[in-house]
């Protein structure tokens, strides 16, 4: 009964950078007209469609009419404050990008700003190389955000669906929606080669090791579900980021780390896998408090060991920016982090398993493929 996303209704949004600039209409507001020209002609020349407007109020009752996707505004006019338009605009339309133009930058102005969720601050003066890549930046968060709504909202409304559906066949409950996760799983592996089979291995690691430290039968089945989806939550993760063959900037790897909540938040309507899912958000949790995304330093078990498969598997096989490591290099480097990372006894259950079951250690991404 295993489900295939293509067979839905309705298909998950697709994963892509920010649209063409023409399709993304950009606002300026300054009442300078040197500087209002400048803003104009420097995003016409990159094809982004530009709106002037010396009137705060004016682009104010643009953006009610018609939105926008991103809207430069000086933070000093005479009609209207600049936090008050951007207050007013966010109220009109809580995706718009906002860069905020100033001729005297201050801490209060700054520190305002970022509260109401600006993405850019700009001294004046302004390079048109400098706005520009503001600009990308801005509108590259506001498609990737909107993407991982978007995303969001269908998973939601999909497990909500195959839930309701399973529902009607009580007896098959937890064997279906487990599958059928775990094909949205299998699905979003199978995209990116550095991540095929991922899933499947750290679930086998995480039954051996709690079988290997005596966990009853029922807690090694709920440690098999968690490893099978403790990677749910990166289906939002746009490709750009999961295939980036560098190593990730700042913003990026905050990015990645919301896969944990996210996983979390799409299978809480599911009672039955409530053990499952808890593990799931604690899975990047370190006992030395290093971990996200809460910083725990109690960490109970069942999530250590899937912690542990997850890091050790994650070692061992390819990435777009490393290769991998051995499987001996991988255990002396987690045994280095015993009881700081991970408790000694969790660190000993893998090296066992591994030692018994040698082939559990390797993956079939372990070489460097040209």
């Amino acid at each position: 009964m295993d489900w295939n996303p293509a067979d839905s209704e309705e298909h998950p949004p697709v994963a892509g950078g920010p649209p063409p600039p023409e399709d993304t209409p950009i606002l300026v507001v300054d009442d300078e007209p040197s500087v209002l020209a400048f803003l104009e002609k420097s995003l016409k020349a990159e094809g982004y469609p530009v709106e002037a407007f010396e009137s705060a109020q004016a682009a104010l009752e643009r953006i009610s009419a018609a939105g926008a996707a991103l809207m430069v505004a000086d933070i000093v006019m005479p009609d209207m404050d600049g936090m008050e338009l951007i207050r007013h605009a966010l109220e009109e339309d809580p995706s718009l990008a906002i860069i905020v133009l100033t001729g005297a930058a201050t801490t209060e102005s700054a520190i305002e700003s970022l509260r109401l969720g600006v993405d850019d601050y700009l001294e004046k003066p302004i390079t048109a190389e400098g706005l520009i890549e503001s600009v990308t930046r801005a509108l590259r968060r506001r498609a990737q955000a909107d993407y991982r709504h978007k995303l969001e909202l269908w998973l939601r409304e999909e497990v909500g669906r195959r839930t309701e559906e399973v529902q009607r066949q009580a007896q098959q409950l937890e064997i279906v929606t487990v599958a059928t996760l775990s094909t949205l799983v299998r699905a979003m592996e199978a995209k990116d080669p550095y991540l095929k089979g991922h899933s499947e291995r750290v679930a086998r690691l995480c039954s051996k090791m709690a079988i290997h430290m005596g966990f009853e039968d029922r807690d090694v089945d709920d440690l098999r579900t968690a490893g099978l989806l403790h990677d749910l939550g990166m289906i939002a993760i746009p490709d750009s980021i999961t295939h980036k063959q560098a190593a990730l900037s700042e913003e990026e790897y905050r990015s990645v780390q919301e896969h944990v909540e996210l996983g979390v938040d799409i299978l809480k309507p599911l009672p039955h896998l409530a053990r499952a899912v808890s593990y799931i958000g604690q899975h990047h949790e370190r006992l030395d408090g290093s971990g996200y995304p809460e910083g725990l330093r109690e960490i109970p078990l069942a999530s250590q060991i899937l912690g542990l498969a997850e890091h050790f598997a994650s070692l061992t096989e390819v990435r777009p920016h490393r290769q991998a490591y051995s499987v001996q290099d991988a255990l002396d480097l987690l045994a280095e982090q015993q009881d700081t990372w991970f408790e000694a006894r969790v660190i000993d259950a893998l090296q066992q398993v591994i030692k018994k079951e040698p082939g559990l250690g390797e993956s079939e991404w372990f070489e460097v493929t040209e």
